[in-house]
């Protein structure tokens, strides 16, 4: 089936800005490209029938970096820069808030922890290690104690044989990824951006005079878009249309197990600097990660819920609900990429895993970009 000369006229000709990605990185560009060009026609396309990108298949933490993840970062790119990022992150998450509001985002500071189970494959940072990690980081947070070392039998519900230390972060937090897309799109219709859902963009050609794409669309078949100036925000998969681009996707597996009756615990969970994670949903435990295991998806998840059982003996016979995966943005550092691809074609992609915490900043940046001509 054929797009009609409505919908041709109305969304695929034309068009001042084409989005490509409707997760946060691309939605904040276009509604601040928006406030910055109100004549401009815009348009978000997406290739998933539910037009979140890839923000709704995470966890939803909001939060800048477990204690040994930071720092793995000051001993790969040295104090001055890895501070630089975490402030992005740190002020990232404030700006989330503040536009949206913690209702709408189904947002609550709850801290995090980070364990450190037997056999894991980080060292417990010493005393010394984190006071010097709180001094490094304290111009971000304002807090003489952003990590705080506990004994880990004082958390709810934990198994303390498998755990001894653990580092509380108070000030991390935890979100619903659904309600926070919905916050997104709500702001970008008020806005009158138009966001179409289940079309695929397969090459793009770009030229000074525009840029054409060919997209394939869920029942339509085939067709071209033609635009000004186009907006790839596609993460992890920027590399499919613009190979040049240093970002290659890394997989997470992820699981829900079902209602544990009488289950609480109230913190989000680091595990082997960021790369194994977890966290409470109602009387339920999210668990996700180990790409860093380097094992199929079905070695990954047995793995996954052997940790699981043995930290939180509650789960052992709970049955899994809901299993995904998510893919992240990574390429040879963790800073983002805004660049242009041509000579109306920029990209604005490589999270490094922290999406919720810089994908705002980062479609600030990509808006700007575009708007300078």
């Amino acid at each position: 089936m054929a797009f009609s000369y409505w919908e041709s006229n109305t969304w695929l000709e034309g068009v001042d800005l084409v989005v490509i990605g409707a997760g946060i990185v691309g939605l904040t560009a276009a509604i601040h490209a928006r406030s910055m060009r109100p004549h401009w026609r815009i348009v978000v396309l997406d290739a998933d029938p539910i037009g979140g990108g890839g923000s709704t298949r995470n966890a939803g933490f909001s939060c800048f970096g477990s204690a040994t993840e930071l720092q793995q970062d000051r001993q790969s790119f040295g104090d001055e820069d890895a501070l630089n990022l975490v402030r992005k992150r740190w002020q990232g998450l404030q700006n989330l808030r503040s536009t949206f509001g913690d209702d709408a985002l189904g947002h609550t500071v709850c801290g995090s922890v980070e364990l450190f189970p037997n056999g894991g494959g980080t060292c417990i940072p010493s005393a010394q290690e984190l006071q010097d990690l709180n001094r490094w980081i304290q111009p971000v947070t304002g807090q003489v104690e952003t990590f705080v070392q506990i004994q880990a039998h004082s958390l709810p519900q934990i198994n303390a044989k498998s755990e001894n230390t653990a580092i509380l972060s108070p000030l991390e937090g935890l979100l619903d990824t659904g309600k926070m897309n919905r916050a997104f799109k709500s702001l970008a219709h008020t806005k009158g951006i138009d966001i179409l859902a289940g079309i695929r963009v397969e090459t793009i050609n770009s030229a000074k005079s525009g840029c054409e794409m060919q997209v394939s669309a869920f029942s339509r078949g085939n067709a071209s878009i033609t635009a000004a100036r186009i907006l790839v925000a596609t993460n992890a998969l920027g590399a499919t249309l613009i190979p040049e681009l240093d970002v290659q996707p890394a997989v997470n597996h992820v699981f829900v197990t079902d209602r544990i009756p009488g289950f609480h615990f109230p913190h989000a969970v680091h595990i082997d600097a960021g790369y194994i994670y977890a966290r409470p949903i109602e009387n339920r435990i999210l668990m996700g990660g180990g790409r860093h295991w380097g094992l199929d998806e079905a070695e990954t998840r047995k793995r996954l819920k052997s940790m699981m059982t043995k930290l939180w003996p509650a789960t052992e016979a709970v049955p899994i609900a809901y299993q995904w995966s998510g893919q992240l943005g990574v390429g040879k550092n963790r800073s983002p990429i805004v660049q242009w691809c041509g000579p109306n074609t920029l990209a604005a992609v490589r999270m490094g895993g922290m999406g919720i915490a810089i994908g705002m900043e980062v479609g600030r940046l990509a808006a700007e970009e575009l708007t300078k001509n």
